[in-house]
């Protein structure tokens, strides 16, 4: 059972040979009367030409058991590595046109390097019924029996004929792959078209990727992008020689090289271009695997110096042993760096270096990678040479989706490096914001000094000023009185005495609370509160009578600036001072409201007459008034005094 899962799972592997048993008999291809295309899978024979000098009479006169069958899905006939070891090879089919109509086809030869290639039709008489030029890589396509970069010979086999087809195919030095189909010569024009527009939309899809890796380069600079334009060249360049499309539209190029040499060269710039992309993409000079950076480089400068040989033809002539030396070492150093490139997706992945880069790259390069290698399998015989390793369309489609996938990867390498250098800008900016705000704050900070001096030298003058002004006045008055007077009216100098003691007391008692007011940066409303109570029970239940009551609600933990308290303070002090001066009141009472948002009601209410005053109206006697006005605009609130049962005086602070 093992055994049997085995060969189901890995039989594909094993070469498909027929254990190179003579030909019995050929199977016949029966021309359809409808359908464009023809496979000629397993209907295909071949001879080795080891003479080099058969002829298409003596191919006539072989017997049947000279050919031996193809045993691969493509005709394969293995690597040529020097020119002297070259042999032709003849391909045989056989068909019928079982219609009473005659029938045109084409023979089909997908691939453009052959050095040699002849078409011959042959009636069962054995009759030479059509015999081609001899055409080549070295032949114009102009000259061709069709205008194009493959091949194409067409036959006509008549209503109820059978034919033999042969095909002669020399090729001096590569691959000896013969992709060979039968093509209706009415679908020529159509196939064509489309081939075109297939491999017009490949190149524009390369050339356009590149175009913008170009600007990704320009925007930021990182040579990476140049190293993917190089990639991106180098598949476009893969695929204008494999599939013929410098053979046909660039004649003349293809000779800047001596042979075939332009034909090793693209593969060659392809595969050391990705070993150069990937020691960008994955890194590892800066890591513990750095040596595998080294490898590398030496790896890269093996392959820039192989293409010294390649052109070293053009300036002289290499002996057969060099020539085929320098071709086999090509097959080494052609596939140089896939190990190497192996090796960086490996321990990105393993080591954690790149891993989702590594995983990336390895799951876009896999389906070409795996294409080529099976190439070099087939040509020595280690697998069949499948449709898809024998046909560039499907390299194209597994370039496409490596560029797709590597150009999806860098885009969000550059997203990344563009949101890094975004980050870098918003937090530069936002440093530099808050050393703007630093500035602004120290600013304000300053200016709110100089207000607050400013206000602290006000409630001096208006307040402490005034009391000792009054002192100083009254002194120099009891002087020059007492000069002119000495012994008399000592009553009347005693009761002026006790009023400057008054106003000097009250001068102190005004320095203490603006003292008090300025001494923290902030208090809490309970901490207001008990400073309230304690400036009514000592200056104004002691010495005028009137009971006040203090009631405070809201938010006690909540935090009130040194500049809130002390104009709150003042308005308290000037409002129960006008209460006792005029309202002839006996119960005030002093509430504050202060909510956790920071809103401020402060309600100063009495018995007494009322007294509605109007904003705005201010005039000398209202003097009191006013500066409780304004220092609830400072506070940024409204002021406000309304007859009520008595008299009340608001401030109201949002």
């Amino acid at each position: 059972m093992i055994r049997l899962l085995l060969v189901l799972c890995f039989g594909w592997l094993l070469p498909l040979h027929l254990s190179g048993q003579p030909l019995k008999k050929q199977s016949v291809v029966l021309l359809p009367e409808r359908g464009d295309y023809m496979s000629l899978r397993g209907k295909l024979a071949y001879f080795r030409d080891s003479l080099a000098s058969s002829t298409i009479g003596e191919l006539i006169q072989l017997p049947e058991s000279a050919f031996q069958p193809v045993s691969t899905i493509v005709p394969n006939f293995g690597y040529i590595t020097g020119v002297k070891a070259a042999k032709p090879v003849w391909l045989r089919f056989q068909l019928k046109n079982s219609s009473a109509r005659p029938q045109t086809w084409l023979a089909e030869i997908d691939f453009w390097c052959f050095d040699e290639l002849q078409f011959f039709a042959v009636d069962r008489q054995n009759h030479i019924l059509s015999a081609s030029p001899v055409i080549g890589w070295k032949t114009p396509v102009a000259e061709r029996i069709r205008n194009h970069r493959h091949y194409w010979f067409p036959f006509t086999v008549s209503g109820g004929q059978e034919v033999t087809a042969y095909l002669r195919i020399l090729k001096q030095r590569g691959t000896q792959i013969v992709p060979i189909e039968l093509v209706r010569e009415s679908a020529y024009e159509t196939l064509q078209q489309k081939g075109y527009l297939f491999w017009g939309g490949v190149l524009f899809t390369l050339v356009f990727v590149s175009v913008m890796s170009l600007i990704f380069f320009l925007i930021t600079l990182n040579r990476i992008y140049i190293k993917y334009i190089f990639c991106l060249l180098g598949l476009a360049g893969f695929f204008v020689i494999n599939d013929g499309f410098m053979n046909q539209f660039a004649f003349n190029a293809q000779f800047w090289l001596p042979r075939q040499n332009v034909y090793f060269l693209f593969p060659l710039i392809l595969f050391y271009s990705q070993l150069t992309f990937v020691r960008s993409f994955l890194p590892l000079r800066d890591t513990p695997s750095r040596r595998w950076h080294t490898i590398g480089t030496v790896i890269l400068w093996t392959g820039f110096a192989f293409l010294l040989p390649l052109t070293a033809e053009r300036f002289m002539a290499l002996s057969p042993t060099i020539e085929l030396l320098i071709v086999r070492m090509f097959s080494v150093i052609y596939w140089l760096p896939m190990p190497v490139i192996g090796a960086y997706i490996a321990i990105g992945i393993i080591r954690d270096y790149h891993r989702k880069e590594a995983w990336l790259y390895l799951i876009a390069v896999l389906p070409f990678y795996t294409l080529n290698l099976g190439q070099v399998f087939a040509n020595f015989g280690m697998i069949p040479t499948f449709e898809p390793v024998a046909n560039f369309v499907y390299y194209a489609l597994a370039a496409l989706f490596e560029v797709l996938v590597l150009t999806f990867g860098l885009a969000y390498r550059y997203k990344i490096d563009r949101d890094e250098t975004e980050q870098l800008i918003r937090e530069r900016n936002s440093q530099q914001k808050r050393m703007f705000e630093a500035e602004v704050q120290t600013l304000a900070v300053k200016n709110s000094l100089l207000v607050e001096k400013e206000r602290i030298a006000r409630d001096l003058h208006d307040n402490v000023g005034a009391h000792l002004a009054f002192v100083v006045t009254n002194l120099t008055h009891i002087s020059d009185q007492a000069e002119k007077q000495p012994q008399l009216n000592g009553r009347q100098w005693s009761d002026q005495l006790r009023t400057i003691v008054i106003h000097t007391r009250e001068a102190v008692k005004l320095l203490r609370e603006t003292i008090w007011a300025i001494h923290q940066e902030s208090f809490t409303v309970e901490e207001f509160s008990e400073r309230l109570n304690q400036y009514i029970n000592r200056y104004v239940h002691e010495t005028d009578g009137l009971h006040v009551d203090v009631l405070v609600t809201g938010a006690p933990g909540q935090r009130l600036s040194s500049t809130q308290v002390l104009n709150l303070f003042r308005i308290v002090q000037e409002a129960l001072n006008n209460v006792i001066k005029h309202a002839g009141a006996t119960q005030a009472i002093v509430g504050l409201q202060v909510s956790a948002g920071g809103r401020i009601n402060l309600r100063i209410h009495d018995n007494g007459q009322g007294f509605t005053w109007a904003n705005g109206t201010a005039s000398e006697q209202h003097y009191g008034l006013q500066n409780m006005k304004t220092r609830a605009e400072e506070l940024g609130g409204t002021f406000r005094v309304f007859a009520d049962e008595g008299t009340t005086v608001e401030v109201d602070v949002t």
